[in-house]
C-alpha cells in the first residue's frame, strides 16, 4: 500500500506520470486506488477510483482487480490527513518482484528473504556516502 498526500484537492501531475510509466513498463500493477479529501471544515470525503479519478487528477491509469483497500486503511489516513489536503490510497504489486522471482525458482533457487528498507534510511545512507567522499 502507498499513500500519497497532496495539500489541496489534486494529486501532482508530475507523481501521476510517474505512475503511470511505472506501470507501461509492466514494473508495477495497480490492484486498487482510494481518494480521500479532509475538507477545510474537518469532513473527511471518501471517494472510489472510478467516480474520483478525473476530480483528483489520476488519469488514464486502469486497475487489474479492485476493492482492496478497506475501511482501516482509510480510517489510518483519516487520522492524519490535515484539512484542505488529499490523499490517495494505492494498493499495488511490484510486477517486477515476481518476474524476479519466477526466473530464480526457474533456475533451482529460491527467494529466502525479501526485506523492504524505508526510504529515509536509504537518503541517510546515500547522504553519509556522499559526505564520505568529499
Amino acid at each position: 500500500m502507498l499513500i500519497l498526500t497532496y495539500p489541496g484537492g489534486r494529486i501532482d501531475p508530475l507523481a501521476v506520470e510517474a505512475l503511470r510509466g511505472v506501470v507501461d513498463m509492466g514494473d508495477v500493477t495497480l490492484l486498487d486506488i482510494v481518494f480521500a479529501a479532509r475538507e477545510a471544515n474537518g469532513d473527511l470525503r471518501v471517494v472510489e477510483f472510478e467516480e474520483g479519478a478525473d476530480e483528483f487528477g489520476v488519469t488514464g491509469v486502469e486497475l487489474a482487480e479492485g476493492d482492496l483497500v478497506n475501511d482501516e486503511d482509510i480510517a489510518v489516513v483519516a487520522e492524519a490527513l490535515l484539512p484542505g489536503h488529499a490523499a490517495v490510497l494505492i494498493a499495488y504489486e511490484n510486477t517486477w518482484v515476481r518476474r524476479v522471482a519466477d526466473a530464480i525458482r526457474d533456475g533451482g533457487g529460491q527467494v529466502a528473504l525479501h526485506v523492504l528498507i524505508p526510504s529515509e534510511a536509504v537518503d541517510d545512507a546515500l547522504r553519509a556516502a556522499e559526505q564520505g567522499e568529499r
